[in-house]
């Protein structure tokens, strides 16, 4: 199998094929235009059995990964901190986009990334959709703030009222729109009422957990989820004299660390099971900070556990460590 690094920008995209003695190197169009010159010149270089490796850099791997998969090849979607992790070992100094597409292969040569697999339309649908809210809630924050700092024209002042109001709208009917899609698919609408059934878990986390980790039932442990996340904690020692104080890692899925958090306040004061579990860490001196970290982990563990037993929560739903349930056949999504 010969390894196909690829380097994605806005208009075009850089391919470095790694062969048994030697690389090739060429930049294409980022179109279907430039997906299809590029399978011509994998031909050209009698590649057949192609593991296709590309950072998974906001949206724009999308189309070519989509299209790659179709057309059968092995793809892998890394997350951008792994390829840079793997850049500094080898020392690299440079930065181009030929130079980048050559350390993706290499990466996909040495580190075997797992095999990545679109999420279903509807799966991909709620994702969008979600996100949509999310930018059009932080829209809507702007104006606000922007509003009470102090606007004294009549006209502006008028104009960001009307401005808020339609985002209400907007988001309003988005999120209608976003449940009535979630319950036309059986499977969906079982796991959005099973999440929903957590004290604390609202539309916005259950919703974004339905979107954002639709490979959670591939997840055999629910620590492997928590890594994917990026709320596990990150310790700095040294020796014996340099002790740094634990972090979040934050090498995840952003937008479900933030969608976890407010749930995690909210959990804290309702969910009795929750509440007892930050008790006990407040009682041993921990930091706010690190009781809201443990809560938002101990909460993503109650999430994984009721999709994957498909039990509703209840007071007698005890998670207090990482959950092994046998994994299903593998359909990552996951950029990892």
């Amino acid at each position: 199998m010969y390894q196909l690094g690829i380097d994605i920008s806005k208009t075009k995209f850089d391919a470095c094929l790694l062969l048994d003695s030697k690389t090739s190197h060429r930049a294409f169009g980022n179109s279907y235009d430039g997906f299809r010159e590029l399978i011509a010149w994998l031909a050209e270089h009698n590649a057949k059995v192609v593991h296709a490796c590309m950072e998974g850099t906001g949206r724009l791997w999308e189309p070519l990964a989509d299209f790659l998969h179709t057309e059968k090849f092995v793809v892998s979607v890394v997350n951008p901190a792994r390829i840079k992790g793997f850049a500094q070992s080898d020392m690299r100094r440079s930065k181009t986009d030929k130079i980048d597409a050559k350390i993706i292969a290499r990466f996909c040569r040495t580190q075997a990334p797992s095999v990545w697999v679109p999420p279903p339309p509807e799966i991909r649908a709620v994702r969008d959709m979600q996100r949509y809210v999310e930018e059009l809630t932080e829209h809507r924050t702007q104006e606000k703030n922007r509003l009470q700092s102090g606007v004294l024209d009549e006209r502006v002042h008028r104009a960001i009222k009307q401005h808020i109001e339609y985002l209400d709208n907007e988001i309003e009917a988005l999120d209608t729109e976003i449940l009535e899609l979630i319950h036309r698919y059986p499977k969906l609408g079982r796991d959005y009422d099973l999440l929903t059934s957590i004290i604390g878990v609202g539309q916005t986390a259950a919703v974004t957990f339905l979107g954002e980790l639709s490979a959670a039932s591939n997840f055999a442990r629910s620590r492997e989820l928590e890594v994917f996340c990026g709320i596990t904690p990150r310790l700095f020692e040294s020796g014996s004299s340099v002790r740094g104080r634990p972090r979040m890692s934050k090498v995840g899925n952003s937008r479900m660390r933030k969608a976890l958090y407010m749930p995690a306040l909210c959990a804290l004061r309702s969910n009795p099971v929750l509440r007892e579990f930050a008790a006990r860490l407040k009682a041993a001196g921990k930091p706010g900070k690190v009781v809201v970290g443990a809560v938002m982990r101990k909460l993503l563990r109650l999430m994984f556990a009721v999709v994957k037993t498909g039990r509703h929560f209840g007071v007698d739903f005890k998670s207090s460590r990482p959950l092994t349930i046998p994994a299903v056949p593998m359909n990552a999504t996951a950029i990892g």
